[in-house]
């Protein structure tokens, strides 16, 4: 069953994984670790979606997984000033998927945790200032960090 298990959901949950790190191998790590928690609470499951309770797990023991290598990820962040008219939204659309996660993946670590948060896991700033242990406000300033980061990066790309 476990095996069963593993083969139905490793793929996606390596995709959460991913976003997480930078680090393929490490990334591999996380799900190894990621399914024996699964396997080891799969006695707590009670019913709902099962991807949805597993995502849970994954994105938390990434999480976890960042704060060990960390010490200290979040810097202080001078006041940010929009440099680009384009909305990201906009530039984001003409984009391939696998393209924006490589550009996510280069932000500084701090920022890219923000964003795969707020952005891709749908968690409110007041969440991740309570999961990462920092103020919201500070979730709010990497996250207008990420997409100024993005912006520039998507914006040399394109007139390179």
């Amino acid at each position: 069953m476990q095996r069963a298990l593993y083969q139905r959901f490793a793929r996606v949950m390596l995709g959460i994984c991913i976003r997480y790190t930078r680090d393929r191998m490490e990334a591999e790590d996380m799900l190894q670790q990621g399914f024996m928690k699964i396997f080891d609470q799969l006695a707590n499951f009670r019913g709902g979606s099962l991807e949805g309770w597993m995502k849970r797990i994954f994105v938390r023991e990434s999480i976890d997984h960042f704060r060990k290598r960390q010490r200290s990820v979040f810097s202080q962040i001078d006041e940010l000033h929009d440099h680009h008219s384009v909305a990201l939204e906009e530039i984001t659309d003409q984009l391939a998927t696998e393209e924006i996660f490589k550009l996510i993946s280069s932000l500084p670590e701090g920022c890219q945790m923000v964003f795969n948060l707020f952005a891709v896991e749908g968690y409110t700033h007041k969440e991740i200032g309570d999961i990462l242990t920092i103020s919201e406000n500070t979730s709010k300033s990497q996250y207008a960090r990420a997409k100024e980061l993005l912006k520039e990066k998507i914006y040399a790309r394109e007139n390179g």
